[in-house]
């Protein structure tokens, strides 16, 4: 389901960007959206990133799910 639009940032460059808001399958996580500046697929929602420079726990999941999305990729 698409939610509508929100803000990612990207693991790889740091890019904000704006793009859909969708889940991934039937779970309440949004599906990785590609990069406008890099094309890469490791991103996440920018409000998981911590203002202080910490990271959210919950960017555990994306790690997994980047790793999945890789190799699916080869």
């Amino acid at each position: 389901m698409v939610f509508g639009m929100t803000t990612f940032k990207c693991d790889e460059c740091g890019n904000r960007f704006e793009a859909f808001a969708a889940e991934m399958g039937p779970t309440c996580i949004l599906s990785p959206m590609p990069c406008t500046k890099c094309g890469s697929y490791h991103t996440m929602p920018a409000p998981m990133f911590s203002q202080s420079g910490r990271l959210n726990p919950l960017r555990a999941f994306f790690l997994e799910i980047w790793a999945v999305m890789d190799k699916k990729k080869r």
